[in-house]
């Protein structure tokens, strides 16, 4: 989560407004760029606790169709926010 107040721009306030502080207003890619390194190696650990979890699995169904999906459901979401986030810097 620091990683990405980094990299968000900043907020103006009513001070920033008074004193007519010069801020960012777009994302700083350098900080954007350790957010999805993380990102996609979280998803890598992820991907491989699963794989992992197949071969430790005693029961047929240890909840492995709901992991399944809530996991695709948690990918798709990440993708459609990098999508956005990309998108906009482009513009």
């Amino acid at each position: 989560m620091l990683v990405f107040h980094r990299a968000q721009p900043e907020f103006e306030t009513f001070f920033d407004r008074f004193y007519q502080l010069d801020l960012r207003t777009a994302w700083d890619l350098r900080f954007l760029q350790y957010l999805l390194y993380l990102i996609f190696s979280g998803l890598a650990i992820s991907i491989l606790g699963v794989i992992l979890a197949q071969f430790r699995a005693r029961r047929k169904n240890d909840l492995k169709r709901q992991m399944y999906i809530l996991g695709s459901f948690f990918l798709a979401l990440f993708f459609i926010c990098w999508l956005v986030i990309w998108s906009s810097r482009m513009l």
